[in-house]
């Protein structure tokens, strides 16, 4: 399957950059943005954003040598670089390889290999870049009111308590209306995230620390100020894109509490996101709700399934929708259960005290601090997922076959 791609196609002659452009036009997942080179001009960071996936270079005959120059000149990092020349010879081969180009493709462009090759290569660079940035974790309501604020903000104060000022960590409140992360962690946001996706365009490391709030153990903190109120379909994908560029160099972890709709900058931050946890709670609504998220963010947004866990919060062995139902339903998904303890979560959220700081011997607690390590770059987070029960006598030889499990209630939501 082809990944999304954001393309920018540069070159000296108009004719050949539209050449290129009208062969790739059309394609599904493809984004392609022309840009016409003075010249003498450098291809300058200013020109990249959003960074794009990869730079096409359109070179026609009689901008041979220039090409190679820009590429020499052009500043590190940069995308992966692509030329689309008019001849393929062996001089021209040997030159890119030396400049670093990845492949050069002769014109008339076959298409299909073009797009393949360039996936194949865009995708070794994200994991590469994966690999050596943040590690990015998203929370969200699978139905509204179901807790993810509050496993989030304590999810992020467990993981700082364990890191111990080692790495850096950030959490995210991308609610712009009704945000209430400086409420759980005690902290009052001041010129916060409006502010810095007003700026984002320009915004480095060493701004962006303007925007964040500190909490004593190291976590900082990026959240709508009190007096900042935006609508949420003025944020753009591309914004978006420029923020979390920024946010993956200044931390080594990022926590990002969603709110609960998908829109485009949304979408932008799930596709980023190395691990989505989904809370939920036990009942058919919330078990309905919860298939038709994952089946949108599957078949929608094409986000793989090892990418995706349930934390079931207020869980009560108890109640009529147990843990297993969930387990049943969503098979590929490992399942976390939060034990339920109203009168903890409400003084935490009341004093402003998370739950990992004020009583992490109990069973939310320690349940919270396990969570932030199982969600941590590098934790085991199928592994400390809630087991799948097993009928222990499942080796042992029989003489009739056992009987066949009911549907029951929940069974038309396995479909």
């Amino acid at each position: 399957m082809y990944l999304t791609l954001q393309l920018l196609v540069a070159g000296r002659s108009p004719d050949m950059v539209r050449t290129v452009v009208d062969a790739l036009e059309g394609q599904a997942l493809l984004s392609l943005v022309p840009h016409i080179l003075k010249p003498d001009q450098m291809l300058l960071p200013e020109y990249l954003r959003p960074v794009p996936d990869a730079i096409i270079f359109a070179m026609d005959d009689e901008w041979r040598q220039g090409v190679w120059d820009l590429i020499e000149r052009m500043p590190s990092p940069r995308p992966p670089l692509f030329v689309v020349s008019q001849s393929n010879d062996m001089e021209c081969l040997r030159i890119a390889m030396r400049v670093g180009v990845r492949d050069v493709f002769p014109m008339p462009l076959h298409v299909e290999d073009t797009i393949a090759t360039l996936s194949r290569v865009v995708q070794e660079e994200r994991n590469r870049r994966g690999n050596l940035g943040s590690h990015l974790i998203s929370f969200m309501n699978t139905k509204g009111g179901s807790g993810a604020s509050l496993i989030a903000s304590n999810v992020a104060m467990a993981m700082a308590t364990e890191a111990n000022y080692r790495q850096r960590l950030l959490l995210v409140d991308f609610d712009f209306q009704f945000g209430g992360l400086p409420t759980y962690l005690n902290l009052v946001a001041r010129d916060g995230l409006i502010k810095a996706m007003e700026f984002v365009q320009t915004l480095d490391q060493s701004a962006l620390q303007a925007y964040v709030q500190r909490h004593d153990n190291g976590l900082h903190l990026l959240a709508a100020a009190m007096d900042e109120i935006i609508v949420p379909d003025d944020i753009s994908a591309a914004r978006t894109e420029l923020l979390l560029a920024v946010l993956n160099q200044a931390y080594d972890n990022i926590l990002i509490d969603l709110p609960h709709r998908i829109d485009p900058a949304i979408a932008t931050i799930l596709e980023h996101s190395d691990v989505i946890a989904l809370v939920t709670q036990q009942t058919v609504a919330h078990l309905h709700d919860t298939k038709r998220l994952i089946t949108l963010l599957r078949d929608r947004l094409g986000i793989a399934m090892d990418r995706i866990v349930l934390l079931l919060n207020r869980y009560d062995k108890k109640a009529d929708v147990r843990l297993e139902d969930f387990q049943d339903v969503f098979i590929k998904v490992p399942v976390h259960t939060i034990p339920s303890d109203y009168v903890r979560a409400s003084e935490s959220l009341n004093l402003g005290v998370p739950i990992c700081d004020s009583a992490p011997d109990s069973p939310i607690g320690k349940a919270l601090l396990k969570l932030g390590k199982a969600l941590s770059k590098g934790g085991k987070g199928a592994a400390n997922a809630a087991p799948v029960p097993t009928n222990a006598n499942a080796n042992k030889a029989t003489s009739t076959p056992p009987p066949e499990k009911k549907a029951g209630i929940l069974g038309w939501l396995k479909r």
